[in-house]
């Protein structure tokens, strides 16, 4: 297994490849690099728009496809979701 970069917030959000924050639970969708210098960098420029921004960049193991294992830790609730959530549930016949 190889090691890449990933990068965290405070609210412990992955950063994901189009500049906005993730829980992690779709992992393609991450940004990730196998270089250190290049998570920093990126780090750096996410910074410069959000100075509220407390980031770290995290070593993980990746999975075959460069995928990295990675934990969720605070899940993004939607408010589709949320809808859902409180529906009731359907009865079956």
């Amino acid at each position: 297994m190889k090691t890449i970069f990933v990068i965290r917030n405070q609210n412990g959000h992955y950063l994901g490849r189009n500049g906005e924050w993730l829980d992690g639970s779709h992992v393609p969708a991450l940004y990730r690099t196998e270089h250190r210098d290049a998570a920093v960098n990126e780090l750096v420029e996410v910074n410069l728009r959000d100075f509220d921004l407390r980031g770290e960049i995290i070593p993980v193991e990746a999975e075959t496809g460069d995928y990295p294992v990675i934990e969720v830790l605070n899940p993004i609730v939607t408010p589709a979701a949320e809808a859902v959530a409180a529906e009731p549930a359907a009865e079956a016949p």
